[in-house]
């Protein structure tokens, strides 16, 4: 499954570096894409225990996503 998550904090390319550094370590997320842009990250997740693993991790890092 994947989804785009919205993340606010993002402003330039070390966040979307630190984002994707932080999602490596959630068990069964792969983080795909990111964009400034758009303040959006795309990420492939297993289930529903993935995804909010990831969410708390981004917390955790600074980085809240807002969907």
């Amino acid at each position: 499954m994947n989804k785009t998550l919205t993340i606010p904090a993002i402003s330039c390319q070390h966040c979307l570096k630190t984002i994707e550094r932080e999602l490596k370590l959630v068990d069964g997320v792969e983080y795909k894409q990111g964009s400034t842009e758009t303040k959006a990250v795309l990420i492939d997740y297993s289930d529903e225990a993935s995804l909010a693993a990831a969410r708390a991790a981004l917390i955790e890092a600074g980085y809240a996503p807002t969907n």
